[in-house]
């Protein structure tokens, strides 16, 4: 896998400019794809492109629709300051964090520190106890349980929120999580956590699902990518109730034909001026702590023979944010 961006445009060996649609159709229509450099004006190391695909994984109803892109061929790095040298913006992240957070290890690697975000995010902490006062004591941690650590302050957690965001919209630029798992350690407590399991795309919802499910009021927080379904504000009353905002959902076969699994994110939020402002269509980037709802069953016809009944079997991740910074749209 490769560590680099994907780019949306290069320039070819005689300097022509191509796109990530162009060079899309010349692959549809079978012509051949010239040699490939980045166009960033200080850069210009060796591209390719990557033709939109799909892939097949196990049980999905849908194979996977992998978008077109253009990244680094094997052994090409992009120039220092380039727009698209992931450590290089890597780098610029940490310098702008709280060192507390984002620790430098001294090995020119970093750790971030995820029991602090959960402790801001969440009215208790890991260990079960209310979290303590800033500026107190921490509490006794119970024997095997991760360490209590102080809440932040409110300006710490705005700090925290913002680098959460900036390195899961890195990660998600990226083609994989080689780069920032080789660069970045994440920490929660005593416990390391790959970034396999902190960072989902929707082919990985039922994974996700899984993982909070799990985890209980205990779950660490996660981030989801996701496409934008619909958006649901509920009618005007006297009672308030939240808004949502609904992403393209994962579908899942089982061993039984008329038995689908269905795996819905949501966002729920009072603001619905707000959610509405991500586009349906568009991509956003949520971090924070999920909450798993109970798995639920409807029968329906199905869409091409309305004489056959399908059982679905919905898993649904709900995110209610403390703070807008934990939804981004991705670039």
């Amino acid at each position: 896998m490769s560590k680099g961006i994907k780019m949306r445009s290069a320039k070819d060996r005689h300097g022509h400019s191509h796109t990530v649609d162009t060079l899309q159709r010349m692959h549809d229509d079978e012509l051949t794809i010239p040699e490939l450099v980045c166009d960033g004006p200080v850069c210009g190391c060796a591209v390719r492109f990557v033709p939109r695909y799909q892939q097949n994984r196990a049980n999905r109803i849908e194979p996977v629709d992998v978008p077109a892109y253009i990244g680094l061929v094997k052994d090409s790095e992009h120039a220092a300051g380039c727009r698209y040298d992931a450590k290089g913006q890597l780098t610029a992240i940490a310098a702008q964090s709280d060192p507390d957070f984002l620790k430098s290890l001294g090995d020119g690697k970093r750790e971030l520190r995820l029991l602090a975000l959960h402790n801001g995010l969440h009215r208790h902490s890991l260990s079960g106890q209310p979290p303590a006062v800033p500026g107190s004591k921490p509490a006794p941690s119970p024997v095997n349980n991760t360490t209590t650590q102080v809440v932040p302050s409110d300006k710490k957690l705005d700090s925290y929120l913002r680098t959460t965001a900036d390195l899961v919209a890195l990660r998600a630029a990226c083609e994989s999580d080689a780069l920032l798992a080789a660069e970045v350690t994440l920490r929660l407590g005593t416990k390391r956590i790959p970034w396999k399991d902190f960072f989902f795309e929707r082919e990985r919802f039922d994974e996700a699902w899984e993982q909070v499910h799990a985890g209980g009021t205990n779950a660490h927080p996660i981030a989801l990518a996701g496409k934008v379904k619909n958006h649901y504000q509920p009618p005007a009353g006297p009672k308030a109730r939240s808004s949502f905002l609904n992403c393209h959902a994962l579908y899942r076969h089982t061993d039984t034909p008329d038995r689908l699994e269905v795996f819905e994110v949501s966002l729920a939020h009072p603001d619905g001026q707000w959610l509405a402002g991500f586009p349906v269509g568009s991509e956003v980037l949520m971090f924070g702590i999920w909450k798993a709802a109970d798995v639920e069953e409807k029968c329906a016809p199905a869409k091409n023979d309305p004489s056959r009944i399908i059982t679905y079997v919905t898993y649904k991740l709900i995110l209610s944010p403390k703070f807008k910074r934990q939804i981004v749209a991705a670039n």
